[in-house]
């Protein structure tokens, strides 16, 4: 695993750090590596809700063409 450097001032440190332990991580490292998880996680389901928005209100393809658009990207 490589290191990867972040800049921030000694306050948004302390903030970062404060909000790490509030949240009962050990250290800011888990904390942030928590919030990308989680911001992962949403995109997931923001993705999944609009699909089934979509299929609900009939905003769909055949699969036949969706068969082809993936064909033609091999």
């Amino acid at each position: 695993m490589s290191d990867l450097v972040i800049h921030v001032t000694n306050e948004q440190r302390q903030r970062i750090e404060e909000f790490a332990r509030r949240r009962g991580y050990k250290a800011p490292d888990d904390y942030l590596l928590a919030l990308v998880e989680a911001d992962e996680k949403a995109q997931l389901l923001s993705d999944l809700r609009q699909g089934i928005h979509e299929a609900m209100t009939g905003d769909t393809i055949p699969a036949s063409k969706l068969l082809e658009a993936l064909n033609e990207l091999d």
